[in-house]
């Protein structure tokens, strides 16, 4: 496994490389403009909302013993829970909205691996209608499971020997997701939804190795947002092509 998340790692650096060999910058600038745009709002309303949410675990709070600490561990557990649900919603809509821009990213680095003509085409209403519903299918796939681990985790960090364990947890189950969702990119010109399903279950480390640079790449202001897309989907499908073919 340790090996697979290496190699989902340095994929990224592969990924690199080739967007600028096939001249695919024009892709991370369209994505980047609207990640920047998308990140923003959930930025600014995440900060409101941790404001709000600490405040309301305080007042329920009544009396004075232990408010100081009371008052920091609702800011830490707020924090936490408006981080995850931000970056879980971009995912989900980012596999939606992005359709035109990260369809053709996988396509054009996969007939470069491949050698065979894929002739996606943004023209093609068809398709793209195809592509938001599949983005649309796998959201709604994915957001229920994250979000019974959100809750999950949510419950446990009121425990005071498990709350600092919490973010790590928290982060893997993000990248693991956010790894998922990448891989479909490429995985839904191959197989159907339940055969996608075990690819993943069956590589779980590449999965992973996907999904932690592109959830740390999040955490960076403005360059962060602005490669991610792109850069992921593309690492992506450079693990998903080259998994498939050593398969056969």
């Amino acid at each position: 496994m340790i090996k697979d998340i290496v190699k989902g790692i340095n994929d990224y650096f592969r990924a690199f490389s080739l967007m600028s060999k096939l001249k695919l910058w024009k892709y991370i600038v369209l994505t980047g403009i609207l990640s920047l745009v998308f990140g923003g709002l959930l930025i600014f309303f995440s900060i409101a909302l941790i404001n709000i949410f600490s405040s309301s675990i305080t007042d329920i709070y009544p009396f004075d013993f232990g408010k100081e600490y009371i008052i920091s561990f609702a800011k830490f557990i707020s924090g936490i829970s408006t981080v995850i649900l931000a970056l879980m919603l971009y995912k989900y809509i980012v596999f939606i909205i992005f359709v035109p821009f990260l369809g053709p990213i996988s396509e054009k680095i996969e007939e470069h691996l491949t050698g065979e003509k894929a002739g996606y085409s943004i023209f093609n209403i068809t398709r793209l209608i195809k592509d938001v519903l599949r983005g649309l299918g796998i959201s709604i796939r994915l957001v229920y499971k994250e979000l019974l681990w959100i809750i999950i985790l949510f419950i446990l960090s009121f425990i005071p020997l498990l709350s600092p364990f919490i973010p790590l947890v928290a982060f893997i189950i993000e990248a693991f997701y956010g790894g998922y969702g990448n891989f479909d990119w490429a995985l839904e010109r191959y197989y159907n939804v339940r055969e996608r399903v075990n690819f993943i279950r069956y590589n779980k480390g590449l999965t992973l190795g996907n999904g932690i640079p592109f959830t740390l790449m999040l955490s960076i202001p403005v360059i962060g947002f602005f490669l991610a897309p792109a850069l992921s989907v593309a690492a992506a499908t450079i693990s998903v092509v080259e998994r498939i073919n050593n398969q056969k």
